[in-house]
């Protein structure tokens, strides 16, 4: 068997480390950068969640926690639930199984940020 072909302790442990390496690289990959496309305020799950791209228009009617003083101050922005910055344009939604929200959006699973 050929010297260079044998599996030591030593071959195993440079192979450990590179691995592990990579495997740390992929984790430091943004999270907006894995997201996959923009929520549409039309889809079914968007239409169920009260969704919208802007939380100004939100029908209070018909969902009043966006009613009054505190609900003036509710959107993705500010949303537990976004996985982005407050001044981020856009960011992954974890209600949307990460997929890219507005952040002067709003929607009725709006959750404040401890």
């Amino acid at each position: 068997m050929n010297e260079s072909n044998k599996i030591n302790r030593r071959n195993f442990l440079k192979f450990g480390v590179k691995a592990g390496g990579g495997a740390l690289a992929l984790t430091a990959i943004p999270a907006h950068l894995l997201a996959a496309d923009e929520v549409s305020p039309d889809e079914a799950l968007a239409q169920a969640m009260g969704y919208t791209t802007d939380a100004t228009a939100v029908d209070t009617t018909k969902f009043p926690k966006r009613a009054g003083d505190a609900g003036a101050n509710q959107f993705c922005h500010n949303c537990a639930l976004y996985a982005g910055k407050e001044t981020d344009e856009m960011a992954p939604c974890s209600i949307f199984q990460n997929r890219l929200v507005k952040g002067a959006g709003w929607c009725n699973a709006w959750v404040a940020k401890s």
